[in-house]
């Protein structure tokens, strides 16, 4: 049965990223990121991308769409992305809409933002945390595009614990694994009956 999966924060060719995981090259960690959506997409599925799927260089950049296209056709799976702050085809980068029709020859659709209604209630798909929170140690950036909502799916923190926030809920590759997250563990953490 076909499921919906939620990622973020792959930044295949991100050296430092790479390196950040534990990875010796580049290759190692794109390889592990990549057998994750392999192992977990199946044909019907849909899967949320909610940013950063490279380091936002354009030769990078068209390789990590060319490899996630490779995959997602393999799987027989569809993918929508919420861009990030290293995608360049968000509003946040001048020429955002020059690069719009070259990631949606990969997704469905491509976002800044989006609602979604799960058990009654809205849930945002966002990058970007709340307003004010940003990576350990770091000053809070693009609090302008940030949304202040009571339930909120996003990437960026890079967090090891997928659990943000009160109804906040990260589901960048560091905290699951490297794999992408079903919807039900996701509804579990960001409705808190984790």
């Amino acid at each position: 049965m076909a499921q919906q999966w939620f990622t973020s924060d792959l930044h295949l060719g991100h050296r430092f990223v790479a390196s950040l995981r534990g990875f010796d090259t580049v290759e190692e960690h794109d390889a592990a990121v990549l057998d994750g959506l392999r192992d977990t997409l199946s044909a019907g599925d849909i899967v949320w991308m909610l940013g950063d799927l490279s380091c936002g260089d354009t030769a990078d950049e068209d390789r990590a769409l060319d490899l996630l296209a490779d995959v997602l056709t393999a799987a027989g799976a569809t993918a929508d992305l919420i861009a990030g702050n290293h995608d360049s085809c968000h509003p946040l980068h001048r020429g955002a809409h020059l690069r719009q029709r070259r990631y949606l020859e990969v997704f469905r659709s491509v976002q800044a933002y989006q609602k979604l209604r799960w058990e009654d209630q809205d849930v945002w798909l966002s990058h970007f945390p709340r307003p004010g929170r940003d990576h350990e140690g770091m000053e809070s950036r693009y609090d302008e595009l940030r949304l202040d909502v009571p339930r909120l799916i996003h990437g960026h923190l890079h967090s090891d614990a997928p659990d943000t926030g009160p109804g906040m809920v990260d589901v960048g590759v560091e905290a699951w694994g490297l794999r992408p997250v079903a919807q039900s563990d996701v509804a579990d953490v960001v409705f808190d009956r984790a």
